[in-house]
């Protein structure tokens, strides 16, 4: 799954966390793709636990539900994908961002057991008779897919409140009983749709006080280095997969980023926390729209300021997991810089740790070597050069970009993913 590994498995556990604190930030995160139509999985999963409740499920699968459909959208990370997905009742691509989020899931071992659900959740009733799943999943995932598209047909009638599209979207859903959905199903959703509250329970303030609750219940709890790992990979996965250009950044930028601290002398707390940070620093990106991403030419001043405040938004992503403070800081510093003139907070050198530094460095460098839509990857020499710049111009930090210059080859491997030559790299530093 993960391309390099820099810790053994028996390195002691050195984090404690909330593994529901875990899964609300990731819906937070994916919250990002819709931009201006945020909160999508929190809405299906506040669906999700009201007819739960009225199905007498057992506490057990009800929270696996909640999960499962807060994250049922981790194969999304397309602004272009989300407008089909919120725009259409039953797109006929549908079932490959469903691949894509069982994939991932299935990586992860703290969050494996949600990947059938997520994989079968724009799979039609009438033909999961025909589809083999473990007991119990067919509906789970039947009833995922129902207030799925509950919330789709909502958004496509717009309006101040809900409360306007509910007949509507009732005669939709009660249209297709039997074929898209179990009958059983439709007819639990038919029933507790009725009240108003239902309806109005899918504003933002109800969302977070629902789901808070239910994260609260959660325990904080040991976790090991490699569990924790692979669900920061995961996160990484839905950013680098916004865009070609993207792809290995943040993985690149981690590996870059962890070098660096062991090459400063950083203890392996350190390290792992520096690869954490890697991995996430770009998770805000999940809200800038795709065609400013890989826009060829240069933003104007409103797009620049749309791409900014990325940072911010990994940093807020972050912030509601207890046990990775270190991190969410990293990680949205990466674009300070020490003269003061960097995003989003405006830092100078001496607020500025060693660890954000690094992170800053590996962001750039990894940058420069990977094609972006408006330049090719530069070589070692011109690297450098832009590095030497940003060390003039007060940004970057001198020693960090010494050891790069040290280390020009092994940070170009780290930075590319690749232990071999790629042309455009080491063999023409000289």
């Amino acid at each position: 799954m993960r391309d390099v590994r820099f810790f053994s498995a028996e390195v002691a556990v050195s984090f404690e966390i909330n593994l529901r604190e875990v899964i609300y930030a990731l819906s937070d995160a994916l919250d990002l793709v819709g931009v201006d139509d945020m909160y999508h999985g929190k809405r299906v999963a506040v669906m999700v636990g009201h007819c739960c409740g009225a199905l007498g499920w057992e506490r057990a699968v009800t929270d696996d539900l909640l999960a499962g459909a807060m994250v049922h959208d981790i194969g999304v990370s397309s602004t272009r994908v989300h407008e089909h997905l919120v725009g259409e009742l039953d797109w006929k691509e549908s079932e490959v961002h469903c691949r894509v989020g069982h994939a991932l899931l299935a990586q992860c071992p703290p969050l494996a057991h949600l990947a059938e659900l997520v994989l079968h959740h724009h799979t039609h009733w009438e033909r999961l008779g025909s589809v083999q799943v473990a007991d119990g999943v067919a509906s789970m995932a039947n009833l995922i897919f129902l207030v799925d598209r509950v919330d789709a047909l909502v958004a496509q009638h717009g309006g101040p409140t809900p409360l306007i599209s509910r007949g509507p979207v009732r005669r939709v859903i009660e249209s297709h009983r039997g074929e898209m959905f179990a009958p059983e199903l439709v007819d639990v959703f038919m029933e507790v749709s009725r009240p108003d509250s239902f309806w109005l329970s899918l504003e933002p303030r109800f969302l977070a006080r629902y789901l808070g609750a239910w994260v609260k219940q959660g325990q904080r709890r040991p976790i090991e280095f490699a569990r924790l790992e692979c669900i920061a990979w995961m996160f990484s996965h839905c950013v680098d997969a916004k865009s070609r250009f993207t792809a290995e950044h943040s993985r690149g930028v981690a590996r870059l980023s962890v070098a660096l601290g062991e090459w400063m002398g950083l203890g392996e707390l350190d390290r792992q926390k520096l690869e954490l940070a890697g991995l996430l620093h770009d998770l805000g990106k999940l809200r800038v729209p795709d065609e400013i991403l890989e826009k060829p030419g240069p933003l104007t001043s409103d797009e620049l300021a749309i791409m900014e405040r990325h940072s911010f938004d990994s940093r807020v992503v972050l912030d509601g997991i207890q046990g990775l403070e270190d991190v969410a800081e990293w990680a949205s510093q990466h674009h300070e810089t020490l003269d003061g003139r960097g995003y989003p907070y405006r830092r100078r050198g001496a607020d500025l740790g060693i660890q954000a530094r690094i992170v800053a460095v590996a962001d750039v460098f990894q940058a420069l070597a990977q094609d972006r839509p408006y330049r090719k990857s530069m070589n070692l020499p011109e690297i450098l050069e832009v590095l030497e710049e940003t060390v003039k111009d007060g940004h970057l930090d001198r020693h960090l970009v010494d050891l790069v210059e040290a280390n020009l080859a092994r940070c170009w491997e780290l930075a590319r993913g690749t232990g071999s030559t790629a042309e455009g790299g080491p063999s023409r530093q000289d």
